[in-house]
């Protein structure tokens, strides 16, 4: 298992990552008590960076299937997907998936260098 604590060096911050996430809430209180705060908290850990989070998704064209979306950057695809993947995560992603979200989508898109 790698430790998500030891991803930050150099190395790691040369190809960042935006992760997208598009999510419908069930309940918004619970989701920030119970994941949102503590799930930000992590990813500034590993030194990634909320850019955007907002109900307020002004859709140009197609179907947006949520009512939160968030924007988030990661100094790599390898600290994305390993804090995704960490015990340290789990719980959280369960109760997001389990019972505070219907649906969710997320994605990692490699930014423009």
């Amino acid at each position: 298992m790698v430790d998500i604590n030891m991803m930050k060096g150099d190395a790691a911050l040369s190809n960042p990552v935006y992760m997208i996430g598009i999510i419908d809430v069930k309940d918004f209180e619970a989701y920030a008590a119970n994941y949102g705060m503590p799930v930000g908290a992590m990813f500034a850990e590993v030194g990634a960076e909320i850019v955007a989070a907002s109900t307020e998704a002004e859709v140009l064209e197609g179907e947006w299937r949520g009512n939160w979306s968030v924007i988030v950057k990661v100094p790599s695809a390898e600290i994305a997907r390993t804090l995704y993947d960490s015990e340290k995560y789990a719980p959280f992603k369960k109760a997001r998936q389990d019972s505070l979200a219907n649906s969710t989508t997320l994605a990692i898109i490699p930014a423009l260098s």
